[in-house]
């Protein structure tokens, strides 16, 4: 059974709390405890709020769920109280008695005592009605005068009453519940950044070396020299464009029909991006080298970084219908919406990621800001123009080296079709998928660490929980997922590792999951035909046809032995 979920796993951890629930209050009356469902689905609840892991309980845990969550969060009358702590025990008891309890834990014996300890902080919570939420108080009310809360009628009527000062509530704590609600800001739950697995010095040389908007870069700063002239409006001579062009081996349609420089779209993305990224400048209407980035021409590494940190910037240099120029997305440029996209690509962990699914996110962003669904307001020709842009900052990035860019496999198949029809919510979705390469991720990492993001690298979940590493590995590419579990297993003795494994193998049911604890088990390398028996024994188990049950392996002793 699975016992760590992401924040996205709503529908997963849903049908895993009800049968947990049901597990457990069939194991409290098997040995005489009766046990309310719904709170032992509330503890499951909270822990699912905190951290999503529901084998991973310390004294604290048991402490805030006794003294906060659960008056805050559930209706409870005076007969109810005593129910609580009896749901917890129940829970601790089901977990130790299976061994679910994670390794970060702590010993049973010790949550039991917790549970002892505060559970009078939950009966001096619970006198208290300020401290409930603004759901829960009048959630306590409606049970106290006997409202049936499926009754829309009933309710109805209750609300009235009390308006009306007919039935006796707790006035001013409703007021400082609500005063509170108000002050208290709605955060979002932030998603955690899976590890990454940086390229070496040597990679990051060679990938500079390699890329092709570097060269273009380097060569147009190098040919401006000591300037070149530019119009009223700023623009290159139509002579000196051409040049350029033609010594660059650019714009080999637009060179003989172009009647001003803003008719070469290659030459004009080189331009803005010199000059955002401050490779040359305007002075008394001559384009100029900028002094201190000559040094920089012969560093492609550094001259890399600052090409990369510069592309979010290119839109506010273009006008009308040029590369980058469209009308924002109703209120959001292309350049506000920049580090939203670098943020799902680096959350990726390295694996493509439908473009479509950075226009929802743009989407969903601008229709929070407004309080409202606002976007659809945005016209088909700005929308188009929107589009037409993403895949130019796109294209830039391909030539930089920073993305990879290919197309969805078998977007033609309905099944595949209709998925990015719903998530573009049109009928001509982009089937572009995006990247990030090794340097992007290095460059996206750093960008992240300056602005105080933790970005975790491969080896710091070593401490962790097997189960969680497994699912935190799951969705990122192989080769981080591999040298994370790699790194796991050198943190903790082979026979140690051997054991944890060995737990998790009996009740994970997720394929990709199990796949990855059976990879960190040929990491463990613990010799002895002890290991070989059990590993056997383990691949039996997962290939016998399924039967309904889950399979369930048993080991060594000595092999058990932490």
């Amino acid at each position: 059974m699975r016992l760590v979920f992401g924040p996205d796993d709503l529908e997963e951890y849903s049908a895993v709390r009800d049968r947990l629930r049901l597990h457990i209050v069939a194991w409290a009356r098997r040995r005489g405890i009766a046990v309310e469902p719904s709170l032992v689905a509330a503890a499951l609840d909270h822990k699912h709020s905190v951290d999503g892991r529901l084998g991973h309980w310390t004294r604290r845990h048991v402490a805030d769920a006794l003294a906060v969550w659960f008056p805050r969060t559930v209706a409870l009358l005076e007969d109810d109280r005593d129910a609580v702590p009896t749901a917890l025990h129940a829970l601790i008891g089901f977990l130790d008695d299976h061994d679910w309890l994670d390794s970060r834990s702590a010993p049973a014996a010790e949550l039991h005592e917790q549970v002892r300890d505060s559970t009078p902080a939950l009966h001096d919570a619970l006198d208290d009605e300020r401290n409930h939420d603004l759901g829960t108080f009048w959630a306590v009310q409606m049970l106290r005068h006997g409202v049936p809360t499926a009754d829309p009628a009933a309710v109805a009527r209750f609300l009235q009453q009390v308006h009306a000062g007919e039935l006796e509530i707790d006035r001013a704590a409703l007021e400082e519940i609500q005063r509170r609600h108000a002050d208290e800001p709605q955060e979002q739950p932030k998603e955690e950044l899976p590890p990454v697995l940086p390229p070496s010095a040597a990679q990051i040389l060679a990938a500079a070396d390699s890329s092709v908007a570097l060269a273009r870069l380097r060569a147009f700063t190098r040919w401006v020299r000591a300037g070149r002239a530019l119009t009223r409006e700023g623009r290159l001579l139509l002579s000196d464009a051409r040049a350029v062009a033609d010594a660059l081996d650019l714009d080999h349609f637009s060179r003989d029909r172009a009647r001003t420089s803003d008719d070469l779209p290659e030459i004009s993305l080189l331009l803005a991006w010199a000059r955002q990224a401050r490779l040359v400048r305007v002075v008394h209407g001559r384009l100029v080298q900028v002094r201190s980035a000559a040094p920089l021409l012969s560093k492609p590494i550094e001259l890399w970084r600052r090409a990369f940190e510069a592309v979010g910037g290119i839109g506010e240099h273009f006008g009308g219908s040029n590369v980058f120029g469209a009308p924002s997305l109703f209120g959001m440029s292309l350049g506000e919406a920049y580090p939203i996209l670098l943020y799902q690509l680096y959350a990726a962990g390295g694996e493509p990621m439908p473009v479509e699914r950075f226009h929802r996110a743009v989407r969903d962003t601008v229709n929070d800001r407004m309080g409202c669904v606002v976007d659809d307001l945005a016209g088909d020709v700005e929308h188009r123009l929107w589009r037409r842009d993403v895949t130019a900052l796109l294209d830039a990035l391909e030539l930089l080296g920073a993305v990879q860019l290919s197309e969805s496999l078998g977007v033609e198949d309905g099944e595949d079709m209709s998925e990015l029809i719903a998530l573009a919510g049109r009928d001509d979705p982009d089937p572009t998928l995006v990247a990030l390469t090794p340097i992007g991720i290095w460059a996206v990492r750093e960008m992240l660490v300056e602005r105080g993001v933790h970005a975790p690298l491969v080896g710091e979940l070593a401490d962790e929980d097997i189960e969680y590493v497994c699912v935190r590995m799951a969705c990122v590419n192989r080769e981080v997922a591999e040298a994370e579990l790699t790194a796991w297993v050198k943190a903790r003795s082979s026979r140690a590792a051997s054991h944890e494994i060995m737990r998790y193998l009996q009740r994970v049911e997720v394929p990709a999951h199990r796949e990855l604890a059976l990879f960190a088990l040929s990491r463990c390398g613990a010799p002895g035909k002890e290991t070989s028996r059990w590993r056997a024994r383990v691949s039996a188990a997962l290939r016998a046809p399924a039967s309904g049950a889950q399979p369930r392996v048993e080991c060594d002793a000595r092999l058990a032995r932490p």
